[in-house]
């Protein structure tokens, strides 16, 4: 009986080793097959979103319901569309954006898999920056031992410090890892950092 109940754990730790190691995997590879369109897209929504900000999110496993978040200086607005419907051109135009600009952005995050992308603040020696927040969700990084989980990538400005590990440090006490979400984030470039979480946003 303890015979077997040791080959079930010894199943489920090699399970999960293997799990981590295909995470680690899917990370380089994803990234590297999708750097060029990533940066694009981190491009367009930056430029999109000084003039006129807003979040985007595709909610469903088939990246067709459109999630739209528009900030103004006092309210936020939140509208669900499907990518079929007219309703979201309709509100694009409503809000003065970019429609032609914005419709391709939903595509290229749709052939990238990307699920959310927003603005995120933070504070280096109390100067008030930005960070593109983009977050992929991918069949590859599905597992029946664990929940769903989420390639979250944060674009900065200027290049990050991290350490050893390639965590992500703070910049003003570099011996403090600097989460975000509540995650920790690790390099992969310098002003191009990631992790696996379990929510998106």
């Amino acid at each position: 009986m303890k015979t077997g109940i040791n080959y079930i754990i010894l199943g489920l730790a090699l399970a999960l080793l293997s799990s981590c190691t295909y995470s680690r995997k899917f990370t380089a590879e994803y990234f590297h097959e999708n750097e060029t369109r990533l940066e694009s897209i981190r491009k367009r929504y930056k430029a999109l979103y000084e003039k006129n900000p807003f979040s985007l999110e595709l909610k469903d496993l088939q990246l067709n319901r459109i999630g739209l978040e528009i900030h103004t200086d006092s309210v936020r607005y939140v509208y669900t569309f499907r990518t079929d419907e007219p309703y979201l051109i309709d509100t694009l135009y409503k809000y003065n954006y970019d429609v032609k600009a914005i419709s391709e952005l939903i595509n290229d995050m749709q052939q990238a898999h990307c699920t959310w992308i927003t603005n995120l603040d933070y504070y280096e020696r109390r100067q008030r920056k930005y960070m593109v927040f983009l977050s992929v969700r991918h069949k590859k990084l599905n597992s029946f031992l664990r929940p769903e989980k989420y390639f979250t990538l944060a674009f900065f400005d200027e290049p990050q410090v991290s350490d050893e590990k390639g965590r992500l440090m703070d910049n003003e006490f570099p011996e403090q890892v600097r989460k975000i979400n509540n995650s920790t984030f690790r390099k992969l470039k310098t002003r191009v950092f990631y992790a696996l979480s379990k929510q998106f946003r």
